[in-house]
């Protein structure tokens, strides 16, 4: 999903609460995308991130530092706390050197009750001023298509090993 606001794990329960058992290492969202080019690029860097759960969590756990005062990277996903003052912290940052990155590429997304504002929207008022262009993770990228037939063959090896146990 290009969605960078859930987990693996909260995307499994949702399925499961619709009676579809899909394990959480199937999922690959814009969020892990997000991650895995931000350590090959600088592993072990910083980023102030304006974001959910599920991106939070992917770049905890590929070891990137959350910093407020002189990050590497601004990383923006979709995101229900976004506020004025994180929006300007978070230009601030980028005019002070940070590099911008956004899980994704898309303006909208659907919600209950129509569309919200999705992480292309979100990204846009610090691009125009900072006069910065964003680097985007997530589908288009072909570097998310890349990352998932690396996937796919890690779980056919872990299949076919489970199988003959």
């Amino acid at each position: 999903t290009n969605n960078s606001g859930y987990t693996p794990r909260e995307l499994n329960q949702k399925l499961a609460r619709m009676g579809l058992n899909v394990p959480e290492e199937h999922f690959y969202t814009s969020a892990l995308a997000t991650a895995a080019f931000l350590k090959e690029q600088a592993a072990g860097c910083s980023a102030f991130v304006i974001g959910e759960a599920g991106l939070l969590n992917a770049l905890y756990d590929v070891g990137i530092t959350m910093n407020d005062v002189n990050p590497d990277y601004v990383v923006v996903g979709e995101g229900r706390s976004y506020s004025l003052d994180t929006l300007t912290k978070a230009t601030n940052l980028v005019l002070k050197g940070a590099k911008l990155i956004g899980a994704n590429s898309d303006v909208s997304g659907p919600i209950e009750n129509g569309i919200a504002p999705a992480c292309r929207a979100l990204v846009a008022p610090i691009e125009m001023a900072t006069g910065t262009q964003a680097y985007f993770c997530g589908k288009p990228n072909p570097l998310m298509m890349r990352d998932i037939p690396i996937m796919i063959n890690l779980l056919i090896h872990h299949l076919y090993h489970q199988k003959k146990q």
